[in-house]
């Protein structure tokens, strides 16, 4: 088994470790969230732990109705710039906790007075200790090179703070989801492996989905390319239909995260304007239409709201590695990358 498949498959007891190592952090953020009267959220983050953040962006905003910003590091490292962040509270998230971007977008925001909040999976790290508060990911050592057992940890610190931030709780309690995910993994993991096989030949793809699912989108995107070796770019489907869709063809391959949801009857109507035009559609879906247009299709279970997030990860997950199994590439390998990457 890879380093990568086994560091998937503890995502329960990741979740766990989330839990149990911050359960008092969350209420000493919101509330100096709160004693500042802060109204603003900014976030810095690269590759998954970016992903992660837009996670975060749908479910503050839509639970809390707070306002969330990227920002981009560039302004500050090149450009030289330094940006009021006063009024907002910068969430920075990065596995390591060392990249020098993000370390220098969270000083400058600093001596603009900003509160400060670090994700990391390193208490010890520069940017644990530069800033106000740290949100342990507490997964233990990550041995795979690209971010493997983290992405699920930073999902489930997404949710937990912003229900924090939140006046009014999500219904979803995260305790009750390792159980559910073994249960997944365990009656899944065959039928995923088979379904990656199958596909494994796919090149030049879209990835389309809409909502809370847009940051697992920007997952597997990332997975697929660089675990993989595939050349694919992840769209919201709305985004997706304002040009991108002239691209289609009888050629043309999509991969859709199609949960059932406020979206239903929009997946369902692009996916039968996708199959009219010819494309392939291989799709992750719990809706049975969708099912019936796919060309190939993985049968997801029924979830609900802000859940649905954590068990197409793993569905997603268990797809990058084994259709690298199927290619005949290692997984704790990836061609030209380190596992703690350096940018500014």
């Amino acid at each position: 088994m890879s380093v990568m498949l086994n560091e998937f498959l503890t995502a329960p007891d990741v979740i766990r470790s989330v839990l149990s190592e911050n359960k008092k952090v969350w209420a000493e953020i919101s509330k100096e969230f709160k004693r500042r009267k802060l109204t603003n959220i900014t976030t810095v983050a690269r590759g998954t732990s970016d992903n992660a953040a837009t996670y975060f962006k749908y479910v503050v905003e839509a639970i809390g109705e707070i306002m969330v910003s990227k920002f981009t590091p560039s302004i500050t490292t090149y450009y030289g710039a330094t940006v009021d962040l006063s009024n907002n509270m910068v969430l920075a998230i990065s596995q390591s906790g060392q990249s020098t971007d993000t370390l220098m977008v969270v000083q400058s925001a600093k001596q603009t007075g900003a509160m400060t909040v670090a994700v990391t999976n390193n208490p010890d790290s520069p940017l644990a200790l530069m800033c106000d508060f740290h949100i342990n990911l507490a997964a233990g050592i990550e041995r795979s090179v690209s971010a493997s057992k983290t992405f699920i940890a930073q999902l489930s610190a997404m949710f937990l703070l912003s229900n924090a931030l939140s006046s009014v709780t999500a219904k979803m309690n995260v305790a009750e989801l390792p159980p559910m995910l073994e249960k997944f993994i365990e009656e899944n993991k065959d039928g995923i492996k088979s379904f990656a096989e199958e596909n494994k030949d796919i090149n030049n793809f879209v990835i389309l989905t809409r909502g809370l699912t847009q940051a697992v989108a920007s997952e597997l995107s990332l997975k697929m390319m660089e675990t993989c070796l595939k050349f694919n770019r992840p769209f919201s489907t709305a985004d997706f239909m304002h040009g991108a869709i002239a691209l289609v063809d009888q050629n043309s391959t999509i991969i859709m995260l199609a949960p059932a949801s406020e979206f239903t009857d929009d997946f369902i109507d692009l996916a039968r304007r996708l199959s009219l035009l010819g494309a392939r559609i291989i799709s992750f879906t719990d809706i049975k239409e969708i099912k019936d247009i796919s060309d190939s299709y993985c049968c997801m279970p029924m979830t609900r709201g802000m859940n649905t997030p954590f068990f197409y990860t793993i569905a997603i997950e268990l797809f990058v590695v084994y259709m690298a199994e199927a290619l005949g590439l290692n997984p704790d390998k990836p061609r030209n990358k380190k596992k703690v990457t350096i940018t500014k």
